[in-house]
């Protein structure tokens, strides 16, 4: 009997590791899902996409964050050891996560039948801010404001155009809807749905929108 318990005990430890091991959370930004796109002082962008019935590793978010999501999906998550959670992201909206005060554990699954694509932004100045004056002008609206971040949406009707001199901060700038032309120091560039333009400080931008459809922006200010 006591060979047999031996024999057993033997058999189990092994599974608990591998167990064990498959739990072991990995950084966000080396998650397979999360894919960095950009990495400076300011920022580092990572491109999410999880296709239909997809799942991430279980990953740590310990940096504070903007999220911004881009596609309209059902989705669902389950920090390290708690409860599963389900949802749906809606394009264009955005929010804060204070990941540096309070960091999660969690991996998140795709319940749709299309793709689930944010990006999630961290943020890595944390030292000194710079008195950027928030931007007031037509077709843009603040949506929210942290130490390091501001968040703005930006709506241009077609034949619209969207001008901004001498940019203060970085900025970056992430397609939400529409097919427009930015010019940023005479640099041009085509922008679709979820694209993304780094904007550095003391750049000019203009935002063409001379398509028959309305085109959505998010801005990011970066203090």
């Amino acid at each position: 009997m006591q060979k047999k318990l031996i024999v057993l005990l033997s058999c189990l430890i092994p599974l608990a590791e591998n167990s064990l091991r498959a739990q072991t959370a990995v950084p966000v930004f080396e998650e397979p899902r999360h894919q960095v796109v950009l990495l400076n002082k300011w920022v580092r962008l990572m491109d999410v996409r999880i296709p239909p019935h997809d799942t991430t590793l279980y990953h740590h978010h310990f940096t504070q964050s903007a999220i911004v999501f881009l596609s309209k999906t059902a989705t669902g998550s389950r920090p390290m050891g708690g409860e599963k959670s389900s949802g749906q992201s809606i394009p264009g909206v955005t929010m804060f996560a204070d990941f540096g005060n309070k960091p999660v554990i969690h991996r998140v699954w795709n319940e749709d039948t299309v793709l689930y694509h944010v990006m999630d932004i961290e943020i890595l100045n944390q030292g000194d801010t710079t008195a950027c004056p928030i931007i007031q002008l037509p077709d843009i609206q603040l949506n929210w404001e942290k130490k390091y971040v501001r968040s703005y949406s930006i709506k241009l009707a077609p034949g619209k155009n969207f001008l901004v001199n001498t940019l203060t901060c970085p900025h970056l700038l992430i397609a939400i809807t529409g097919k427009t032309i930015v010019n940023s120091d005479n640099k041009i560039k085509k922008m679709s749905a979820g694209e993304f333009y780094w904007l550095p400080d003391g750049t000019d931008i203009q935002i063409n929108n001379s398509h028959s459809e309305a085109a959505e922006f998010v801005l990011l200010e970066l203090k």
